[in-house]
C-alpha cells in the first residue's frame, strides 16, 4: 500500500500501524501530480490510501483518482474534504470508498484491509448518501447563479470590477464610456440580483461562488 498525503504524521501514523499487521506500507513524497503517479505506480500497490487535498507542491488530489485507478491501484480516499460533489465525482471515477480522517486508526485500518481484498469498504446506502448530498449542493448552488446568468456581458463585466474595488468613475475610464453608462449597467445588475446595493450585490457575488466561476475582473 501506499499513503499520499500532505499530513506527513498522520500518514507514517498510518503506514506504522499497517506495517505492524504486516502489510508493506510507504509514504509517498509529494511532487507534481504526474510525477506523483508514476512514483507511486512504480511501487505497484495494491491499494492507495489518497487524500483530496495535498498542499501547494501537489494540490487536489481529485485528478489523481482516474490515472491511479487506470493503473490497477484500488484508491480509498482518506480525507479532510467534506464536499459532496467532490467525493461523488471521486467515487465516479473508480475509488472504492471514503473514509474521514478523523475515524478511529482501527476503522483505517480495516477499511484499508477490506480495499486491499477486494471487498466493499461502504454500503450501498452510504454511497447514495454521497451522490444525494452531491446531487443537493449542485442544485443549490445552480440556484445561487440562476441570477447572475441574467446579466448582460457588459453587466457582468462591471460587477466584477466592482468586485475588485474599482469605483463606477475608474471603470467608465477603462471602459471609455461615460459615468452614466456605467451607472446604467450598475442599476441593471442590482435589479436582476434582487439587490439594493453596489455592497449587496458584490456580496452575493462572492457568497454564490460566482466569481470563482466567471472570468478575471482584468479582462474585457
Amino acid at each position: 500500500m501506499v499513503v499520499v498525503d500532505d499530513h506527513r504524521l498522520l500518514a507514517q501514523s498510518i503506514a506504522i500501524s499497517l506495517g505492524q499487521e504486516g502489510v508493506d506500507c510507504s509514504v509517498a513524497t509529494l511532487a507534481a501530480p504526474e510525477q506523483l503517479v508514476a512514483a507511486v505506480v512504480a511501487e505497484r500497490p495494491d491499494v492507495v490510501l489518497l487524500d483530496l487535498d495535498l498542499g501547494p507542491s501537489t494540490g487536489a488530489g481529485d485528478g489523481l483518482v482516474t490515472p491511479l485507478t487506470r493503473a490497477g491501484c484500488r484508491v480509498l480516499l482518506v480525507t479532510g474534504c467534506t464536499d459532496p460533489v467532490r467525493l461523488a465525482a471521486a467515487l465516479g471515477e473508480g475509488a472504492v470508498g471514503v473514509l474521514a480522517k478523523t475515524e478511529p486508526i482501527d476503522v483505517l485500518l480495516a477499511a484499508a484491509h477490506a480495499a486491499a481484498r477486494g471487498e466493499p469498504v461502504m454500503t450501498a446506502e452510504q454511497e447514495r448518501a454521497v451522490r444525494d448530498a452531491a446531487g443537493a449542493r449542485r442544485a443549490a448552488r445552480a440556484a445561487a447563479l440562476g441570477p447572475f446568468d441574467r446579466l448582460t456581458e457588459r453587466e457582468a463585466q462591471v460587477l466584477r470590477w466592482l468586485a475588485h474595488g474599482q469605483s463606477v468613475a475608474t471603470i467608465a475610464a477603462r471602459s471609455y464610456v461615460a459615468e452614466t453608462t456605467v451607472r446604467t449597467h450598475v442599476r441593471g445588475v442590482l435589479t436582476k440580483l434582487g439587490v439594493g446595493s453596489q455592497l449587496e450585490a458584490v456580496a452575493l457575488a462572492h457568497r454564490s461562488g460566482w466569481l470563482g466561476t466567471d472570468a478575471d475582473a482584468d479582462q474585457g
